[in-house]
């Protein structure tokens, strides 16, 4: 009786202190939540520049029709687009080219020196890329490929054509900007540093020259790098259905290639094994999908929220200002949908398969090849050992053949975060300006010992059926966009550093 009178004085407890204990973990968070104060910024004031659109739409369309491509295999590389193309930016731009220093360097990249008012401060690098992907189906274009014709839809102007979103756009955007300012009489207050790789699409051997050109001349503490990286999303997160994301990248995932090779028997098919070469690969290739890597919510896309959680709506402004609480639940979220989810994971994209030559014929070997797309803090060779542990099968080799892993984390507080934020906000005052990780790759890497500050971000709006447009099908630039991206480096250049 005793024993039973006990259990009832502590279920009535338990009964009471459980929704105590509720109440108080709602009021913690929800005084985390009133209590999280607004990470955005004040736009820049500095003043916006005066723009021909006409002429610098043209100007673009006329970069768009030399066909800078970077083939896969080099030996097919053409130079002379690239040397049009360097032709066409002196005789577009001919006062920036008066005022600046230029450089070839790796026969076809180009750096520029813009020297500051006060060259002994450390400088800023902006960077783009001339060359361009291939076309795969040229036939699919609504307009040719390298056409760069302004066409006027909808009431809305746009420069079609390969290169206007990745990488033309920002590279001129950059020019247009600077010509502009150079017929002032402006003058940066730091020395800026202009550089153009020739081959970002497939390697950046161009980047790295370049690289390691600025650091010989002692440029190794510059105030920013800043790159190419994601447009402004919209509809990206649910509690912000109305304002674009301006996802600021501190750092970009590794791109490596494993490749997975099975040695079989060959032979006639009429006496096969009970597993021939590409059975044995298919149940590997079936396995690593079937395993996906861990999911982790860290590092630079935890920043994310902690600049877009006080901005959200409610509720789901609770759920991003308590990530202490909540974050297996936001993990499980960004895991439901593929373009989320890469922000969390290293991905694998089983993209190329090779076996058998016959339908009658035993394949004497075969093999896949998978693109990973590495996280911050994991490594190509952690990915071989996760890919061989998931496998489990002597028979299969698991070789990394290709590519790199992450780049480093730059810091997401800091001046120069603010003068890219406040620049941005200047051209897209309602948006949300927040740090994050870049899952695609750009020329930015190879830069980490001119600087540990290193930035990636393109300021035009990327709407959902906009992603499809990079190394795809009808890339093409709204104009209005293009003027954006023009103001943001106008105001960029013209940032006064403490």
């Amino acid at each position: 009786m005793a024993e039973a009178s006990r259990a009832r004085t502590w279920l009535r407890r338990g009964l009471i202190a459980a929704p105590i204990a509720l109440l108080a973990v709602l009021a913690l968070t929800l005084g985390i939540t009133l209590a999280s104060p607004s990470r955005q910024l004040e736009a820049a004031t500095t003043p916006a520049l005066s723009l021909d659109m006409d002429g610098a739409a043209a100007r673009l369309g006329e970069a768009v029709r030399l066909e800078t491509i970077s083939p896969e295999d080099p030996a097919d590389f053409d130079p002379e687009p690239f040397l049009a193309f360097h032709a066409l930016l002196e005789r577009s731009y001919p006062k920036t080219h008066a005022a600046l220093e230029r450089q070839v360097i790796a026969d076809y990249s180009l750096r520029y020196r813009w020297e500051g008012a006060r060259p002994e401060l450390p400088p800023v690098v902006l960077l783009a890329h001339m060359d361009v992907v291939p076309i795969a189906e040229p036939e699919a274009w609504t307009r040719p490929p390298f056409s760069g014709e302004r066409v006027d839809e909808a009431g809305e102007a746009a420069v079609w054509g390969r290169g206007t979103m990745d990488d033309k756009g920002n590279l001129l955007a950059i020019f247009e900007a600077a010509e502009v300012l150079v017929a002032q009489g402006f003058v940066p207050e730091r020395t800026i540093y202009l550089c153009f790789g020739h081959d970002e699409e497939v390697g950046g051997t161009g980047a790295q020259a370049i690289a390691a050109s600025l650091v010989e001349d002692g440029v190794t503490n510059a105030a920013l790098v800043y790159d190419e990286g994601t447009g402004v999303l919209q509809g990206l997160f649910p509690g912000l259905p109305e304002r674009g994301m301006a996802m600021v990248a501190l750092a970009e995932k590794g791109n490596i290639v494993v490749e997975l090779r099975v040695e079989g028997e060959g032979g006639h098919g009429s006496t096969p094994p009970d597993q021939t070469a590409i059975g044995v690969l298919a149940a590997a290739i079936a396995k690593v999908e079937a395993n996906p890597f861990p999911a982790r919510l860290e590092g630079p896309f935890l920043h994310t929220f902690e600049y877009a959680g006080p901005e959200m709506d409610w509720p789901l402004r609770l759920v991003a200002t308590n990530l202490w609480l909540f974050r297996p639940v936001l993990q499980a979220v960004l895991l439901g949908k593929p373009r989320t989810a890469a922000f969390v994971r290293t991905t694998t994209a089983v993209t190329v398969i090779e076996g058998g030559v016959k339908a009658n014929v035993l394949p004497p070997r075969a093999t896949a090849r998978i693109n990973h797309r590495v996280m911050i803090g994991e490594t190509p060779e952690g990915v071989v050992d996760y890919l061989e542990a998931v496998i489990d099968d002597p028979r299969v080799e698991v070789e990394h053949t290709a590519g790199h892993g992450p780049s480093g984390v730059s810091p997401h507080e800091g001046q120069a975060f603010d003068i890219v934020a406040r620049a941005l906000r200047a051209v897209h005052p309602d948006v949300v300006v927040a740090p994050t990780l870049n899952v695609a790759g750009s020329d930015a890497r190879y830069y980490e010992e001119v600087s540990e500050v290193i930035y990636r971000f393109s300021a035009f709006r990327l709407e959902d059926h906009d992603v499809a447009r990079y190394h795809g099908v009808d890339e093409r630039l709204r104009v209005s966009d293009y003027e954006t991206m023009i103001q943001f480096y106008g105001h960029l250049i013209q940032a006064s550093w403490d």
